[in-house]
């Protein structure tokens, strides 16, 4: 089994051209950001924070929720984080004993006892059983869990030759692993949706019946917005009134996830539009448009 196989298989059990990413608070781990060594990775929910180790550089794929790190040295070896809610470190130790399915025809199962490292990190070495199981590569896993009822689960995968420098680079992350007061604040309570919008399009881009329908809409630094619509999209029920191209002024008023965004038009009447960002997405009125640089306010 190849190692893109194993990365989509332990998914089951545990970008777009325009981001919002770069603009959100920094505060936390963000999704599709590559994270290098002697960055810190954080999650203020849970109180969770760690160190990217020397040699590695991570990333958190896309609507997933299995944390990646990857060697940096072109050897085969990639390591998988992931936090399991509700179980102590007893709890953890029955899951590994039980065996893990990464999917129909795959299981993880350790081929050695479960021993303690130190005084709050278990461990053992593991392998892959069932009918893809391909144990061409080793397999190490270690756990480590936090006072406020979660544990976090680190699997390893090398070659033979890379294993052991491997094994230490997966030791430093959970050592440099470190569990804080959780927070229950969200990440957006301060969130400046003026200075986060300016300069930025909002794009929705769809097809019905084999046609391209679009909703762009450009808000420039200046306070003046150009707006580019093909469908009703964004202004609903009003839509056939704003549709083609139209000018105009804009400003935003946020508090927190949501916003209204007001654009007053130069010869049609002003508009309101509801706003929400949720998980380092933006929707509005329920559907999801992407952010990026407008081209068009350069």
């Amino acid at each position: 089994m190849n190692r893109s196989a194993l990365y989509w298989s332990f998914v089951v059990v545990l970008l777009v051209s325009f981001k919002v990413v770069a603009q959100l608070p920094s505060n936390r781990v963000k999704p599709a950001t590559m994270y290098y060594a002697g960055d810190t990775v954080k999650s203020p929910r849970l109180g969770l924070r760690a160190q990217i180790p020397a040699g590695w550089e991570g990333v958190l794929p896309r609507d997933t929720e299995v944390f990646l790190l990857m060697s940096v040295d072109n050897s085969i070896s990639e390591i998988y984080v992931v936090v399991n809610e509700n179980v102590d470190l007893a709890g953890q130790q029955k899951r590994w004993e039980a065996g893990l399915n990464l999917s129909d025809a795959l299981k993880l199962e350790l081929s050695g006892t479960i021993t303690l490292r130190g005084t709050n990190v278990i461990c053992a070495e593991g392998r892959l059983g069932g009918a893809k199981a391909n144990n061409q590569e080793k397999i190490y896993v270690e756990a480590k869990c936090s006072p406020a009822g979660f544990c976090v689960s680190y699997l390893l995968t090398a070659d033979p030759s890379a294993f052991e420098n491997a094994k230490r680079g997966l030791q430093a992350f959970v050592d440099n692993t470190i569990f804080e007061e959780p927070s229950t604040e969200s990440p957006y309570a301060n969130f400046n949706w003026n200075n986060f919008l300016s300069g930025k399009v909002l794009l929705m881009i769809g097809y019905e019946k084999r046609s391209k329908r679009e909703d762009n809409v450009s808000l420039c630094s200046d306070g003046s917005f150009r707006s580019r619509i093909t469908r009703t999209g964004i202004f609903k029920d009003q839509g056939k009134g704003y549709q083609g191209t139209k000018r105009g002024r804009w400003s935003v008023q946020g508090n927190g996830e949501k916003a209204i965004l007001t654009l007053a038009f130069d010869k049609n009447p002003a508009f309101d539009v509801e706003m929400e960002i949720k998980d380092e997405e933006i929707y509005i009125r329920g559907s999801r448009y992407f952010v990026g640089e407008s081209e068009e306010c350069k």
